[in-house]
């Protein structure tokens, strides 16, 4: 929760990829994805103790694509092969490897497979083994058939392709996505085989339907969703904005699956990640900022501002329900851009409000799993894609909402239920301002959920209620908006005051300083009668912990783009550790507790290279070795530091 002591951040796209201009680019048609839902699909398993097979597969009991002639590489595809074989019962003579590579960072290889029968694909029967630098199988997935494919009744013989069922598959395809085709279209049509008969280039199209005038069509086989074996034609055909690829029945010339191979833009006209708020900067349209690890789905459902992480909505009566709430919709290619008058009141810019506070929590989001805030760690998904932790529960962040003003809050109930996040108007200025731009202030409060899923557990979040555990709450929230609302122009002589845009001075004591001056506070203040509210206890931890981070960066450099994970720079190592400390810490932890979490954390990840900056960090604000604990009375401030720094 933020009280006139609060804080938040603003960071925006994780890496703000520009490519072409969305907003200017008409959607070519509303077609959207589709493929059945496989019921037998096999569920991602991975091996706690990985999984040792005497491989009995051989590049001649399998296909394959590859040309490889590595013979560790071929034997983790022999491996692999074995797996699905003994593991799940798939017939060798039936897998065909597609890929296959070992990654240099990990050791680990992965073998990509897809079933075939007859020489034929049943394109959407895939499967992917992991395999360790030892030749264990640490994990897989697949969704091939169970059941031989030669006891489908399936006709595949109707597979084989002419100009006439070229030109059939066409038709097909162009009236699914809603760019037609004439007879007159298809009049200049020529068609060439390749990987003969089961292919064929056919070009001279119009293009309003293939944008080169070209479309690749294949045979193949595919899996529905009750377990039969279609005979389909596969359709390739590249447009303005999506580069389709269909399965289309050979008899009935249904189109059974669809799938994109463009990953829709999304824009965003907001404050970017670099500004902190209006006062910082300008509105902007960010494209495409979701990170492809973090969010591979991307952030957007059916083109509003609700999707995997995140459901952003009005709330203007301040109620519970939020399900049918506003959302505002994006415009054509995934833009979202909305008036914003700061002159006017809030209500009048309410759609303004609510994609950037869907902005900000998504961009909080992807940050966070980039350093171990992910799946198994109790994150805010709908989907866990994984399959680690507890999902169906994306976050519920309300823009305006009407519960209350001047402050934020931020509910985290146990992994698998929805957090959610409540932004408030403030009353200080005419008009009011809305804190949905402040992005500190939207950064404090998911870092709350954070904390909370990270100490103790993401099953238990009872670990941070009060006192010193709960203060520490508060106190992490300021730090991380802290580190990420950092300039590359920052020195340990920048001072922060953190909730300026809202409150139109800061929300805390002192500002943020390395400076004794400029803040005082020590680990002692934990023992004054005005420092026994959990914001003002927030406020000393936050405090050490700037001290903490500017010591990492004078010494390590500062990481511009603290998305790109450069554990060598002190920003980055600064945030890695105190997620990492959140995970060792015991529940209801104490500042010394924490302090010991977070050097135990810079040892597991330098080696302790930066531990003697750290100790000192934290002696000079009190915390040194022999800083007594126990609770009232006993916060007494020490400055020493380990013998040998």
């Amino acid at each position: 929760m933020l009280q006139p002591l609060v804080s938040t951040i603003y960071f925006a796209a994780l890496s703000c990829a520009l490519i072409s201009q969305p907003q200017q680019r008409q959607l070519s048609t509303p077609a959207k994805p589709f493929s059945p839902a496989l019921s037998h699909r096999q569920p991602f398993t991975v091996y706690e103790t990985p999984l040792s097979l005497n491989p009995i597969a051989s590049p001649t009991t399998f296909s394959s694509s590859l040309a490889h002639s590595d013979p560790l590489l071929l034997q983790s595809m022999s491996i692999a092969a074995t797996y699905l074989h003994q593991k799940h019962g798939i017939q060798l003579d039936s897998i065909h490897i597609t890929d296959a590579y070992t990654d240099t960072a990990t050791g680990l290889t992965h073998v990509y497979m897809v079933q075939t029968h007859g020489g034929l694909h049943v394109t959407n029967a895939v499967a992917n083994v992991n395999i360790d630098k030892n030749g264990r199988v640490i994990s897989s997935g697949h969704s091939f058939t169970p059941e031989p494919l030669a006891s489908n009744n399936a006709d595949f013989s109707s597979a084989a392709l002419s100009t006439d069922s070229a030109r059939a598959a066409l038709l097909a395809l162009a009236n699914h996505i809603q760019a037609p085709l004439a007879d007159t279209d298809l009049g200049g049509m020529a068609a060439t085989s390749f990987d003969s008969p089961s292919g064929l280039t056919v070009t001279n199209l119009p293009a309003h339907f293939a944008i080169d005038g070209t479309a690749r069509i294949t045979s193949a086989l595919l899996q529905n969703a009750d377990g039969s074996v279609s005979s389909v034609w596969r359709v390739n055909a590249e447009q303005q904005d999506h580069w389709w690829t269909a399965s289309i029945d050979t008899s009935s010339h249904n189109v059974l699956a669809l799938y994109d191979w463009y990953s829709q833009s999304e824009s965003y006209n907001v404050y970017a990640k670099d500004v902190l708020s209006p006062e910082d900067g300008k509105h902007t349209l960010v494209a495409d900022p979701a990170s492809k690890d973090a969010s591979p789905k991307g952030w957007v459902t059916k083109g509003s501002t609700y999707g995997n992480n995140v459901w952003a909505q009005s709330n203007p009566t301040g109620g519970s329900t939020w399900q049918t709430n506003h959302r505002p919709k994006a415009g054509p290619g995934n833009v979202f851009d909305f008036p914003l008058n700061l002159s006017q009141p809030p209500e009048s810019y309410i759609d303004a409000a609510i994609v950037q506070l869907f902005y900000t929590n998504n961009i909080m989001h992807d940050l966070s799993y980039i350093y171990g805030f992910d799946e198994a760690a109790g994150n805010f998904q709908d989907e866990n894609f994984s399959g680690r932790g507890v999902g169906g529960d994306g976050i519920i962040a309300n823009a305006q909402d009407g519960s209350g003003t001047n402050n934020a809050n931020f509910a985290t109930p146990p992994d698998g239920q929805r957090p959610r996040m409540r932004m408030y108007t403030w009353t200080q200025t005419m008009p009011n301002r809305d804190g949905d731009f402040e992005q500190d202030i939207v950064a404090h409060e998911f870092t709350h959920g954070i904390s909370n899923r990270l100490t103790g557990g993401p099953a238990n979040t009872d670990c941070l209620n009060d006192g010193e555990s709960g203060g520490m709450g508060e106190g992490w929230s300021d730090a991380v908006s802290t580190i990420l609302r950092l300039k590359s122009t920052d020195t340990h002589d920048t001072d922060l005051v953190l909730g300026h845009y809202v409150y139109t001075k800061g929300i805390r004591n002192y500002p943020y300083s390395t400076s004794m001056d400029t803040n005082p506070s020590t680990y002692s203040y934990l023992d004054r009668m005005d420092y026994q509210e959990v914001h003002a206890i927030g406020e000393v931890w936050a405090e050490i912990l700037y001290e903490v981070m500017w010591a990492l960066i004078d010494k390590n450099g500062f990481a511009d783009d603290i998305f790109a994970h450069d554990l060598t720079k002190g920003n980055s190592i600064m945030l890695q550790i105190l997620l990492d400390g959140m995970k060792l810490q015991p529940c209801n932890p104490t500042f010394i507790d924490a302090r010991n979490a977070i050097i135990q954390a810079e040892q597991n990840l330098t080696g302790g290279k930066n531990r003697c900056e750290i100790w000192g960090a934290f002696a000079k604000r009190g915390l040194g070795v022999n800083a007594p604990g126990g609770g009232w009375g006993r916060h007494t401030d020490d400055s020493s530091v380990p013998d040998g720094c």
